[in-house]
């Protein structure tokens, strides 16, 4: 087992009971609440009111008799929910003296004391809940377990929830990585210990079991509690953001991590009693002086684009012809599975200055071109993330995710606090990062891809998706004929693709497998006489060979081994070539037959040869 795991079993061998996030043994249902705080209520209008347990279980008989749908605790100490809850203020340890809060009183008007009917105060339910803070002086009470807690559980929560989304497509986590790990959890700044800890227990399939062993002394009352939050899914096994909030829940995060220190304990009581939400916490935002950058006419229109297609049928091309061209504003980058976050955005490096070591934070690709943008208003800028599907990009970008949601003009929807990009970008560490109007992402991908990554809707839709069709309108060389054959490459693309689509039936993804139309370039088909000219010397001859090579080894070797793998018999003659070396000497003319001109295609089946060879279905659309 890793070592952080057995820490961690050590860590919760050595905890008392419910030291973790708890509640209370009573039911925690909000509408029951609701009416416990309105028997307290009427309790303490009263002039002399006597014995308050009594009192409330007298009240319960009352109403089951009006409302007998209605289940109620006849445990006054359920009261102590209410104070979580915010919807009363505990001055002491004697619930007659709590305070009615504002929120409660908010509540009873917009039911009209109907608590049952919580569909007239759903949001009221949600803010107060999220409101709740561990340890506060509502909980630090008991046997002194809890006290080094200081956070706002479901915060955390959702921040866990969110990250592990947007690093695996999965918004979820299991019951045991909640109870042992998340609800272990003392400070929302231990976000990232735990995501380590759910990672290395999801890779150690035995190790659940061990965790397991501790289920008695953390049964978390709080389940009961976040089963009333619309944004989760609360079932026996795990717990899932609710696919309909999932962008409401990134943006709350963003809102509370923006703002660490608006409410402290000091404070909390009174704020958890008040009618504002978590949330207003935006509103506390300071107004930030705008730069000279800021003031500056910026061109509009940055967005996403993905392209897609086959290979080889022109994404870089179009790049280069419909996008941009200058290289000065451009940076162009290949994701694959090593590329980190570190790699995109940046890190912090040694650096070594008269003998002295110090560590600074060097911006990578992102940041860079990030702040080119931003100090260069009037002009446009391109991130070229090329093969972006080859890593893993929703943990590449980060926390710069959630920058990818755009207005209208361009700008980043919603910004983000990063210190290390912000003192890059605008020298203000405590500036948020958000992508100007003057920047673009392309991305661009192939279908074809396989034992690669795949891009989770939440990712994609972030995007305008673009499809490459693989067409020879307006190529290049496409009526160039290959080597000295009369095939042209055109002709050559029709036939095989047409192959590839039509024997789909033993083909995986038939279509994808397609010779894009820039699939090699024309100095690919180019013949070279050279090579068999023996006036020349003979180092000039194997030159001019290899040269003539280029084709073969990149374009049979592809059909062999990718597109035809489990159908050669459809193209080749498999009956007299039986290798890919055999075909491929053939082709290049290494063999004993030293073939020529379309004496080359000998390798392909009859009816293939004939169909390269007729030139009515040429496409003459071609330029």
């Amino acid at each position: 087992m890793n070592p952080l795991l057995e820490s961690k079993l050590n860590e919760l061998n050595n905890a008392a009971d419910y030291e973790c996030w708890y509640l209370v043994k009573q039911p925690t249902a909000f509408d029951n609440i609701c009416y416990l705080v309105s028997f307290l209520e009427d309790f303490k209008a009263q002039d002399s009111p006597g014995n308050l347990q009594d009192y409330i279980a007298n009240k319960i008989e009352t109403l089951k008799t009006i409302k007998p749908n209605v289940d109620i605790s006849n445990n006054y100490r359920a009261l102590r929910v209410a104070a979580f809850f915010g919807l009363i203020t505990m001055t002491n340890t004697k619930y007659e003296n709590a305070v009615i809060t504002d929120s409660f009183k908010e509540v009873t008007l917009r039911c009209n004391g109907e608590y049952e009917k919580t569909g007239l105060y759903l949001d009221i339910i949600q803010r107060q809940i999220e409101k709740m803070y561990i340890s506060s002086s509502v909980d630090e009470e008991y046997e002194g377990v809890r006290q080094d807690y200081r956070l706002y559980p479901v915060m955390l929560l959702y921040k866990v929830l969110v990250e592990l989304g947007r690093s695996t497509g999965n918004y979820s986590i299991s019951m045991p990585e909640y109870r042992y790990l998340v609800a272990t959890t003392k400070t929302f700044e231990g976000f990232l210990d735990t995501l380590l800890l759910i990672k290395l227990l999801r890779d150690d399939s035995d190790a659940t079991t061990s965790f397991e062993q501790y289920r008695s002394k953390f049964d978390n009352r709080l389940i009961q509690a976040l089963k009333q939050l619309s944004t989760l899914v609360v079932e026996r096994d795990s717990i899932s953001l609710n696919e309909d909030y999932i962008e409401e829940v990134a943006h709350k995060v963003y809102i509370f991590e923006d703002n660490p220190n608006i409410f402290t304990t000091e404070n909390y009581l009174g704020f958890l009693g008040s009618t504002k939400s978590l949330f207003e916490l935006e509103k506390f935002e300071e107004e930030e002086e705008l730069t000279i950058y800021e003031n500056s006419t910026r061109v509009k229109g940055g967005m996403n684009t993905l392209l897609y297609g086959v290979p080889g049928s022109g994404k870089s091309w179009t790049i280069e012809k419909e996008y941009c061209d200058d290289e000065s504003r451009m940076e162009r980058l290949v994701f694959h599975p090593d590329y980190t976050y570190s790699d995109f955005i940046g890190q912090i490096l040694p650096n070594v200055s008269d003998g002295i070591v110090s560590y600074k934070f060097t911006e990578g690709p992102f940041t860079s071109l990030l702040k080119k943008a931003y100090t260069q208003p009037e002009r446009m800028f391109f991130l070229v993330i090329e093969e972006i599907n080859r890593g893993n990009a929703p943990a590449i970008f980060g926390e710069v995710f959630q920058l990818l949601d755009r207005k209208d003009d361009g700008t980043s929807e919603y910004g983000i606090t990063n210190v290390d990009i912000a003192s890059i970008v605008y020298n203000n560490p405590n500036k948020k990062v958000r992508i100007p109007s003057n920047m673009s992402i392309i991305g661009t991908m192939n279908t074809s891809d396989q034992n690669v990554f795949t891009l989770d809707t939440a990712f994609q839709r972030r995007w305008n998706m673009r499809m490459i069709e693989n067409t020879f309108v307006g190529h290049d060389y496409a009526r160039t004929t290959i080597l000295d054959t009369s095939v042209t490459w055109q002709r050559f693309c029709e036939v095989i693709n047409n192959e590839i689509v039509t024997k789909n039936i033993r083909m995986t993804s038939s279509e994808d497998k397609r010779l894009g139309t820039y699939f090699v370039r024309a100095t690919d088909l180019e013949y070279h006489e050279e090579a068999d000219n023996n006036d020349l010397s003979e180092k000039e001859q194997i030159q001019a060979r290899l040269l003539n090579y280029r084709f073969a080894e990149k374009v049979l070797k592809y059909l062999w081994d990718d597109a035809f793998k489990f159908s050669r018999e459809d193209i080749f003659k498999n009956t007299i070539y039986k290798s890919l070396e055999e075909v491929v000497n053939h082709f290049n003319s290494r063999s004993s037959a030293k073939a020529t001109g379309n004496d080359r295609l000998d390798v392909f089946k009859e009816e293939i040869i004939d169909a390269f060879l007729t030139q009515d279905l040429i496409d003459s659309t071609v330029e």
